[in-house]
């Protein structure tokens, strides 16, 4: 079963890639802007490295994949010129290209990662509340064109709040840890939004599901909800931080106010993650937060 990975050195990938190999996934090819870095994350993995060049839609038809996993996106909430032309580009152009070249090979399966933030409230209704969520939600309509001309099947995974490592695109439980070193209180909303945190070893652990059983999946298109189904306000998760690391967040709390469109209770359905796949996260937030402490404490080592 031959991989295409896109987005394979960025937080998710650094952890499911080696995870892969572990587990018998030895033809895996990552699409890459920067080949020596993803040569430095695997240097010890027989990965085929496809570089972002003139090359790269060539050399991804000659790969011929079977399994596309198309994880690349660029993550900001800003939406000035200069970001707007950065995530189009990053996460509609660069997809469509990839897609292009997909479409004249025999692979089976395309695997899109979205984002909760697509949705109202975690589900259901399309209302992203950013640039990043609407262009990641503008995306689909470009896999269901290539869909139309080929015989892949799409499937889309929606994840939720992914922490568990150290994390270059921060999110909330980066920055609340980050409060432990600052002089004053940093300031935060209320912390009333409800979030689904799932464990990065949860993620690789369902993907590892996901391609064992994807040869029983029948449906043209099926969507998976990425997360544990279980919610926690951001103040609880606080709380649960200060227990785990025994130091006090110098948070404000209530110090911003919340944006129009913030997601205020957004928790995974998983419903066809049991029925279809079996699978379910494992690593309860305490749990996961403490894997996060002693990682970052060997970084520091």
């Amino acid at each position: 079963m031959k991989i295409l990975i896109t987005g394979g050195t960025g937080f998710v990938g650094k952890t499911l890639i080696p995870y892969l190999f572990s587990k018998g996934y030895n033809e895996i090819s990552l699409v890459v802007r920067e080949r020596e870095k993803a040569a430095t994350l695997f240097e010890l993995l027989p990965l085929t490295i496809i570089e972002v060049n003139n090359d790269m839609r060539e050399n991804i038809i000659s790969y011929s994949p079977d399994i596309v996993l198309h994880m690349a996106a660029l993550f900001n909430t800003k939406d000035d010129a200069n970001n707007a032309i950065q995530l189009i580009e990053s996460n509609i152009t660069f997809g469509t290209l990839i897609l292009e070249a997909v479409s004249k090979t025999n692979c089976k399966y395309f695997v899109n990662v979205g984002t909760f933030s697509e949705f109202l409230y975690g589900g259901g209704e399309y209302m992203p509340n950013n640039l990043y969520s609407a262009s990641k939600n503008a995306f689909r309509s470009i896999i269901k064109y290539f869909q139309t001309k080929t015989d892949f099947k799409w499937i889309n995974v929606v994840l939720y709040s992914p922490y568990g490592r150290k994390n270059n695109s921060k999110k909330v439980i980066d920055y609340l840890i980050e409060t432990f070193n600052s002089t004053k209180p940093i300031d935060f909303s209320l912390g009333e939004q409800v979030l689904d945190f799932i464990h990065v070893d949860d993620i690789a652990n369902f993907f590892i599901s996901l391609f064992s059983k994807i040869n029983k999946i029948e449906d043209s298109y099926i969507q998976f909800h990425l997360g544990t189904g279980i919610g926690h306000s951001i103040r609880e998760v606080g709380i649960i931080i200060e227990k785990v690391f025994e130091r006090k967040i110098n948070a404000n709390w209530g110090g911003l106010p919340y944006r129009k469109l913030d997601p205020m209770h957004a928790v995974a359905p998983i419903g066809k993650n049991l029925e279809l796949l079996g699978w379910k996260a494992k690593i309860e937030l305490e749990e996961g937060i403490s894997k996060l402490k002693d990682e970052l404490n060997r970084n520091e080592k």
